[in-house]
C-alpha cells in the first residue's frame, strides 16, 4: 500500500490523509473478516484433513511394502 501511494505521489496526484486513514483501517477489516469466515471454514475440514492425511500414510505403507518385496524378488 505504502508502495501504491508513493508511486501517486511520484506523479504529483495528491492524496487526503483521510483517504489514506481510510484505507488503512479498510485493510484491518478485510484481514479480520476474511480471519473469521475463514476460521469457520478450517475447523469444518479439519477432520477431513486428518482422515485424509491417515489415508495417504496407510497408502504409503503399503507402497514401501510393495518396494520392498519388488527388491526381494529382483
Amino acid at each position: 500500500m505504502k508502495e501504491t501511494v508513493l508511486l501517486l505521489k511520484k506523479h504529483q496526484l495528491k492524496m487526503d490523509s483521510d483517504l489514506l486513514v481510510h484505507l488503512e483501517n479498510s485493510k484491518t477489516v478485510l484481514v479480520e473478516v476474511s480471519q473469521d469466515a475463514l476460521g469457520r471454514v478450517k475447523e469444518k475440514i479439519l477432520p477431513f484433513q486428518t482422515k485424509e492425511a491417515s489415508n495417504i500414510k496407510d497408502r504409503l505403507r503399503k507402497f514401501e511394502i510393495k518396494v520392498g518385496e519388488f527388491r526381494l524378488e529382483f
